[in-house]
């Protein structure tokens, strides 16, 4: 059975007995085009961004408050251990503030280029201004959208995600006006599909007209990458480097990946086979001094790009972090990026919950998502961070790696 088959079974069986329509101009009617507008407006009134001043201060920089005095620490091994476990789970249960700055500013308080991608849930197609019935609600259609949300919880997508989505699209359903002819089907489906695009709307941007704009304005453009251990950062690394190349940039490869075995050598292989310099230093070696020799030797030559391919990093550990954060510090990114393995599930959306609240990130590139058949850690990593979905990996090899185009994503759960 496709991830929406038992939902949809019930949609049409309540389409056959129209147990959720009711006359329009009745009492229940009325009250339900009623509740639908008072929602509307709620919703609008929470999407409206505040006024004020853009924060342009990184917000890399406040994670050094949070590192614990070093001579402070528990000496005894086991304590060390235990104090660290303590703190990553303090950490976890600080929620992510996605409100502090502008959607549409790096991490770096750079500007994003928009993207023309739209986000409503619109029904307009099948609604009527007169003689048609009003979706009312009640305890058959309550009974369909708890089946919709089991469904999207057994797809992997987090609980306050599937949650938002729901709120969403009965607050659309109910009260709506729509044509007699109209199989209450369509209705449902086109609101689902709308209601699924709207968790992917947060700081939607252009990854490839944002480095041209960035590329017109100073050279050369710093991209870091940053994740966990495993999932496709050095891959993810080489294909930008080259989709940058095939678009004419002189693009650059810094190996700052000195921890894990083979890292260099993996990251300098795929920079031999397109065509493109790749800076490097032994294993063990400063990932911040590789970095900033990569930026130097750009600049030299002349050159566009910089991709910074960091080591791994588990999210709960606050020492690697630091060093992520001393990376960053040297070189002052454009961008960063966060890589997720979308085959992951849940565990690549609290691993980027937790990079995006110790680091900050301005989007994700989402591995193997051309396998993930669920569909749930890309519809909850934007919801849940506040930072969109910009890259997507599609396969093997160095051209399988697209923007991140949210209807394709969508058509691809419905079908």
């Amino acid at each position: 059975m496709g991830l929406f088959d038992r939902f949809r079974k019930k949609v049409k069986q309540a389409d056959d007995d129209k147990t959720f329509m009711t006359e329009e101009g009745s009492e229940l009617a009325e009250k339900a085009i009623a509740d639908r507008e008072a929602a509307l407006r709620s919703m609008n009134q929470a999407d409206k961004t505040p006024e004020g001043p853009i924060e342009t201060q990184s917000e890399w920089d406040e994670f050094d408050d949070e590192i614990a005095d070093p001579f402070s620490s528990p000496s005894n091994p086991k304590e060390r251990k235990r104090a660290a476990r303590e703190q990553a789970t303090k950490a976890s249960q600080q929620p992510v503030d996605i409100s502090k700055k502008n959607p549409m500013d790096s991490t770096t308080g750079r500007r994003l280029a928009d993207s023309d991608i739209t986000f409503e849930i619109d029904l307009s197609e099948y609604q009527t201004s007169i003689g048609g019935m009003v979706i009312s609600g009640g305890p058959v259609l309550d009974e369909i959208l708890e089946e919709l949300e089991d469904e999207l919880l057994s797809s992997d997508m987090g609980h306050d995600a599937a949650s938002e989505l729901i709120t969403n699209l009965r607050s659309h359903l109910i009260g709506s006006r729509v044509s007699r002819k109209t199989p209450l089907s369509e209705v449902v489906e086109r609101g689902l599909r709308g209601a699924l695009l709207s968790l992917l709307r947060a700081g939607y941007w252009d990854f490839d007209q944002t480095i041209s704009d960035f590329v017109s304005a100073e050279t050369p453009v710093v991209i870091m990458m940053v994740g966990v251990n495993g999932t496709g950062k050095t891959t993810t690394s080489a294909k930008i480097a080259k989709r940058l190349d095939d678009q004419g940039f002189g693009v650059v490869l810094a190996a700052a990946d000195t921890f894990r075995a083979g890292a260099i050598d993996q990251l300098a292989a795929h920079a031999e086979r397109l065509g493109i310099r790749c800076i490097k230093s032994q294993r063990g070696g400063d990932s911040a001094a590789v970095a900033r020799d990569a930026i130097e030797s750009a600049r030299a030559k002349g050159d566009d790009v910089v991709i910074i391919d960091t080591s791994g990093r588990m999210q709960n550990k606050s020492n690697l972090m630091e060093e992520l954060q001393k990376v960053h510090r040297v070189t002052d990114p454009h961008l960063v990026i966060f890589v997720a393995d979308a085959l992951a599930g849940n565990d690549a959306v609290s691993q980027a919950v937790e990079f995006q609240r110790r680091l900050t990130f301005d989007g994700a590139a989402l591995c193997k998502l051309d396998t993930d058949a669920r569909g749930g850690a890309a519809l909850s990593i934007s919801h849940a961070t506040g930072r969109p979905i910009i890259l997507a990996g599609t396969g093997q090899g160095y051209d399988d790696l697209d923007p991140f185009d949210p209807n394709w994503l969508v058509e691809q759960l419905l079908s």
